[in-house]
């Protein structure tokens, strides 16, 4: 394999349409597919037959193993790379599947460009990986093969590697070497019996080609040439160094042994380009390098005898003394960051067990530093979308019965009494069920669940609902502005709201003095989407709409333009502002095949466009009934349909069943996959088939909506069905025709609506009858 070959990808997916969904995109993208497994079992079987690069994993498969058994499995057979793609996101989960060290953990739902980006990045890793380990293997070839002696040591002194040639020059075993100190392996003398020190591959010629004496282990004098050189990772960190030897050619005469050396290896690093220092056992400075003079202004006549603890803040002092001592006290490694407050940056600091003392290697990582808290934010964004997914899930289930058991009761007082309270609260809901959605939209983009919707009526409705920003004698006027004669648009009008909101919100916060908002609503026309081209259809039409927020407020500065979308990026913390409204509204511009334009100046205010543009989608949504939802139903028949519900909450079942009942409807509930379709096929053979099939997406230990789905048109090709979930942001809800579903009905939602929506159905689709 090398990276510029389509990667051999192996799917173990227990769902079948999930699985061939993805095959196709991977597909689309370039990417070989050799294969799709529903189990553990078969992957492992296969497994030799197929050759992957890249196996993508299920943590829930049919079988006896799961994916984590199956990925540890797969590596003992062979160094395949594992990218995980499940909706588990549970800590004992992730752990288990942490030790397994896969490429990727990629979290149901995705898009296609997560999928490609976890993909790609897994196979390069992979790719990467297995060059390095060539390479090493080729080293290591290569070092067991020359006729020098080849000695590699860490830093603190420890040997690492012997080839043959070393090992019988030394008289030591390569596997007995290892661990050892250089200075006992690698003792060298002068001809005049003082003990040598290793030089590094750095310094004069003449010291390279040096004549010193090697004693073996067995005490004799080998009269040798060596050099050595710096060990570096590949991040250019000294690690360790090499030294390379051979037999003299020509003998001094030989001279008794000494004791072993005790040259200090930091002559080894005199050239290194990062700070280096050695202490004694009371933290004085005995050796520091060129670079660790300039990095505290000092000569060396300065430096010399200082205690460390003098070079930096008592705070310093106090919150790495005790690792430190630690580390000399029981010769141990360590492995400190701290700040040089003096300069404004950040050192990492390694401490080596050296003689009595300690030999510091240090490392401006301010870069590094500042690239980990950019890393963390976007952490901290996936550790929300976690987060936020399993919260809304269960939070809109209690949304779907606050807001249903508020409706009904609205229902049957409504010819009694009238409850102003029950308003409240019903209006209190559908806020939280914005809140969720903007914090779901947020962290994973969610998938629009469009309808076809006049941008006008949706601006309209909105100001109905908006409380007006007055600050005290501060007044600010609002002023919309619509284009009429506007076609209508297929949009997520839930999601559009929110992103009007943020940018409304914006406005006001820009003018805490009082002004003006602008709202306009327009079909930009050619001429200015596309400046310098000649318009010749006087009758052209609109290819996009836009929606534009323009406020007379304070502007953005010019260095702040470029970051506004960032996450959380503000000027207004005084305000308790979080910096996301503006990342919230980028993302529903992406996910609807947007874009949103800011125009700013400073004191002269901001425009903010989001633009729309015209698409097929709009046929689409009509076509799955979404579009007609909310119109007055037509009639349908007389007889009662029958209609199959599977949801596992019980409070939520119980309404559904309650509204359906009371409305006519032969309802037969379930709480798992399984029993919702043993039941529809028990009705087939029964001669009393299912109208309809109301199905939860998300089923917790058991069998959901999409495999449900799948028994279920495998039954009958011609069921209808309604998916309903928590989950607003699944593709399946974006996209329910691919996945054979009729509608969707994202929760939480009124009575009302349900009932419109399963009439709607019935009577456009037409009611089955058994013969």
């Amino acid at each position: 394999m090398t990276s510029s070959d389509p990667i051999r990808i192996l799917i173990v997916e227990n769902e079948g349409l999930v699985g061939c969904d993805m095959a196709a995109s991977l597909g689309m993208l370039g990417h070989h597919v050799v294969g799709i497994c529903a189990s553990g079992e078969e992957a492992l079987e296969r497994f030799a037959d197929l050759r992957p690069d890249l196996v993508l994993l299920d943590v829930h498969l049919s079988g006896q193993l799961d994916g984590i058994d199956t990925a540890c499995e797969l590596q003992r057979r062979s160094k395949v790379a594992i990218v995980y793609v499940t909706a588990c996101a549970d800590l004992d989960t992730v752990a288990r599947a942490r030790r397994t060290h896969p490429q990727g953990y990629l979290l149901k739902p995705f898009n296609q460009d997560e999928l490609r980006l976890a993909v790609e990045v897994a196979a390069q890793r992979h790719f990467e990986e297995r060059q390095r380990q060539r390479r090493e293997h080729s080293y290591l070839e290569a070092f067991q093969s020359l006729a020098d002696g080849v000695i590699a040591a860490d830093l603190a002194g420890g040997v690492i590697f012997m080839n043959p040639a070393a090992s019988r020059a030394t008289g030591w075993s390569s596997e007995e070497v290892v661990g050892h100190s250089l200075n006992e392996v690698f003792r060298i003398y002068q001809a005049s019996g003082e003990p040598a020190e290793v030089l590094p591959a750095e310094t004069s010629p003449q010291a390279a080609e040096r004549t010193v004496f090697l004693t073996t282990w067995g005490g004799e004098r080998l009269a040798i040439q060596d050099r050595t050189a710096p060990l570096r990772d590949e991040q250019g960190q000294l690690t360790g160094l090499i030294i390379l030897f051979r037999a003299a050619s020509a003998t001094p005469a030989p001279v008794a042994a000494s004791q072993r050396s005790s040259a200090p290896l930091v002559d080894v690093v005199e050239s290194i380009s990062d700070p280096l220092f050695a202490l004694d056992s009371r933290w004085r400075v005995t050796y520091a390098n060129a670079s660790a003079l300039r990095l505290f202004d000092r000569n060396l006549q300065d430096m010399l005898g200082l205690s460390l603890w003098d070079l930096v803040p008592a705070a310093t002092r106090d919150a790495h003394y005790e690792a430190l001592a630690r580390s000399m006290l029981h010769r141990e490694t360590v492995n400190r960051e701290l700040f040089l407050d003096e300069k404004q940056i950040w050192l990492e600091v390694r401490g080596y067990p050296f003689g009595e003392g300690m030999l510091l290697l240090v490392q401006d990582v301010t870069a590094r530093r500042e690239e980990a808290e950019r890393r963390n934010r976007i952490d901290r964004l996936e550790s929300l979308g976690l987060l936020a997914r399993g919260f809304a899930h269960d939070f809109n289930n209690l949304l779907t019965v606050l807001l249903g058991n508020i409706s009904l009761a609205e229902m049957r007082l409504r010819n009694a009494i009238t409850l102003p309270e029950l308003h409240t609260a019903k209006q209190a809901t559908l806020q939280a069920q914005n809140l969720v959605q903007q914090l779901l939209t947020f962290a994973r983009g969610g998938a629009p669940i469009k309808t076809l919707i006049h941008l006008g009526d949706l601006i309209d409705t909105f100001f109905t609902h908006h409380t007006r920003a007055n600050r005290n004698e501060f007044r600010i006027e609002y002023r919309i502005e619509v284009q009429p004669g506007l076609p209508q648009i297929a949009i997520d009008g839930a999601q559009v709201r929110r992103l009007l909101s943020n940018l409304i919100r914006n406005a006001e916060q820009a003018q805490p003095n009082g002004g003006e908002i602008i709202i306009r609503c327009f079909a930009p026309d050619h001429a200015e989407m596309f400046p310098g081209e000649m318009v010749t259809d006087t009758n052209f039409q609109p290819s996009g709409l836009a929606i534009e927020v323009e406020d007379k407020g304070e502007g953005i500065a010019p260095d702040h333009l470029p970051h506004i979308f960032e996450p959380y990026f503000s000027t207004r913390k005084a305000d308790n502002a979080t910096g996301l409204g503006l990342t919230v509204c980028e993302s529903i511009a992406k996910a609807h095949g947007g874009s949103l334009t800011v125009r700013s100046e400073p004191g002269r205010g901001t425009t903010v466009r989001f633009y729309l543009p015209l698409d097929s989608d709009a046929d689409a949504a009509d076509g799955f009934g979404l579009s007609k939802v909310f119109d007055t139903p037509p009639e349908v028949e007389a007889a009662a349909p029958r209609i199959l519900v599977l949801e596992d909450d019980p409070l939520v079942r119980a309404l559904i069943v309650r509204n359906l009942t009371s409305n006519g409807f032969d309802v037969t509930e379930s709480a798992e996959g399984s029993d919702t379709v043993r039941l529809y096929q028990e009705g087939m053979s029964q001669g009393r088939a299912f109208d309809l099939v109301i199905l939860d997406l998300s089923i917790p230990n058991g069998m959901g909506g999409i495999r449900a789905m799948e028994k279920l048109r495998a039954l009958d090709p011609e069921v209808f069905a309604i998916v309903s979930s928590g989950y607003s942001d699944d593709p399946v809800m974006a996209k329910p025709g691919s996945y054979g579903f009729a509608a969707v009905l994202p929760k939480p939602y009124e009575p009302a609506d349900m009932l419109r929506l399963v009439r709607n159905i019935l009577a456009t689709r037409g009611i089955r009858r058994a013969s």
